[in-house]
């Protein structure tokens, strides 16, 4: 019994100083960070080893890492994939199909990665759950990643998916009336190009684009969000630099609405957005920025920041906020869609 006793004695004391550990994680200057991703990264996360590897050693790191799961499935009816051929290429895509039944909704998404990384795999949970929340068939493009493509290539890719989705919309199970860009991070900056693109073409067959925590400008790293959470809060400036670098070498391009849309000088005539943030988040100023800038044109925008989470939650099932958020998208388009 006695040792019973200091067994659990030893275990309470782990427990409470593990938690007053946490607890110290968690405060910070800037408010309080959720508890989980105080822990993740901390303990958990792994940036890229960006002096020692090429992005190309680092993506084939990351594919030996790639979950292989198929827990995905359970949220669809089925799912396809294709590619879009192109003058550049061909431009793979997967469709997650909420149900077998024609003239569905459309989502195109854009993944994240900093233009470099990012894969049709990994976000595969993200996306079922996404087609599932809305109802909608959901297009994932997996667009040509730097620095092996630079700009404008990413671009280029998800304009033309998105054009291809559009005119095939029929014939892939969708509604060409009823379509929605969702992009992420790098993939936000994408969302936010293409609504640039097709209004620059007088196309408006965007109805709604939902920016999560977008990378809206490649200029200015020294912005509030950069100097408070450039650092400790798992994405950093320093790789956020290395990013662009990879993307944009040539410095004149960042200058360009379709590399830096925060510095387009008309954002008129775009769709609604849902524009939503991360409260410890590097990226957090240029898209409050940007959300006002496109309220200033008369777009009408909402603006959703989750304070306690970090750069790229939706993407991590873990959080509850992930969840919340899809909810959220869902909600958003139900009027359009």
């Amino acid at each position: 019994m006695k040792r019973w006793w200091i067994a659990s004695a030893a275990v309470l004391t782990l427990l409470t100083a593990a938690a007053i550990m946490v607890y110290s994680w968690i405060q910070t200057p800037f408010g309080t960070l959720h508890y989980l991703a105080a822990i993740g990264v901390r303990l958990i996360y792994e940036p890229p080893d960006i002096e020692n590897y090429s992005p190309a050693e680092l993506r084939e790191q990351y594919k030996q890492k790639e979950s292989t799961s198929t827990k995905y499935l359970q949220y669809v009816s089925s799912t396809k994939d294709t590619v879009i051929l192109s003058a550049e290429g061909g431009i793979p895509v997967r469709l997650y199909y909420p149900s077998p039944t024609d003239n569905l909704p459309i989502i195109v998404y854009y993944h994240g990665g900093g233009f470099v990384f990012g894969t049709l795999n990994e976000y595969n949970l993200l996306c079922a759950k996404l087609a599932q929340k809305t109802s909608a068939l959901v297009v994932s493009v997996d667009y040509r990643l730097a620095p092996e493509h630079l700009y404008p290539a990413a671009a280029q890719d998800a304009y033309t998916a998105l054009q291809w989705v559009y005119q095939n919309a029929q014939s892939i199970g969708g509604d060409s009336t009823r379509i929605a860009v969702v992009g992420d991070s790098a993939g936000g900056n994408l969302a936010t190009v293409v609504s640039l693109m097709a209004r620059d073409g007088s196309q408006y067959f965007i109805d709604y684009q939902v920016l999560l925590y977008p990378a809206t400008q490649s200029i200015d790293l020294t912005t509030t969000s950069h100097q408070n959470f450039g650092k400790g809060y798992g994405i950093t400036t320093r790789q956020i630099d290395w990013y662009i670098k990879q993307y944009l070498p040539n410095e004149s391009d960042r200058y360009e609405a379709y590399a830096s849309p925060l510095l387009a000088n008309d954002l008129s005539n775009l769709p609604p957005a849902l524009v939503v943030l991360a409260g410890f988040d590097p990226l957090k100023t240029e898209g409050e920025q940007y959300a006002e800038k496109l309220q200033t044109a008369g777009v009408p925008v909402k603006l959703r920041v989750y304070e306690s989470m970090i750069h790229g939650f939706a993407n991590i099932p873990e959080f509850s906020q992930s969840e919340e958020l899809l909810d959220e998208i869902a909600a958003a388009l139900e009027s359009v869609f």
